[in-house]
């Protein structure tokens, strides 16, 4: 059965990591390193590419109560991959094998 793709318009954004849609879903984007390996401008990028925007996001697997999901944005680009290109983020290796991820 394929994983049914969530439409998550996004409310905030409480690090360069993680959505907070207006449904009260979280969303931990699947692939990117978290805490101290993050960029410190990882929130900011994240919630000016996001916040009061629709993202659609493919559901990968669970960490505690986020939902881990491959991310697109309205424009269909993939979100990790844009944050990673705007170094803003850090693709996290062993997350990205993980999660089957492809390349950017």
């Amino acid at each position: 059965m394929m994983a049914a793709i969530i439409l998550c318009l996004v409310a905030d954004v409480p690090d360069g990591t993680t959505l907070l849609c207006r449904d009260r879903a979280r969303i931990r984007i699947a692939g990117l390193e978290t805490g101290d390996r993050a960029p410190p401008r990882g929130r900011r990028a994240l919630a000016a590419l996001t916040i009061g925007k629709t993202v659609s996001c493919l559901p990968a697997g669970n960490e505690g109560p986020y939902i881990v999901a491959k991310c697109a944005l309205p424009d269909k680009r993939d979100l990790a991959c844009t944050l990673i290109r705007a170094g803003a983020a850090v693709r996290s290796d062993v997350a990205w094998r993980r999660y089957g991820l492809g390349d950017c």
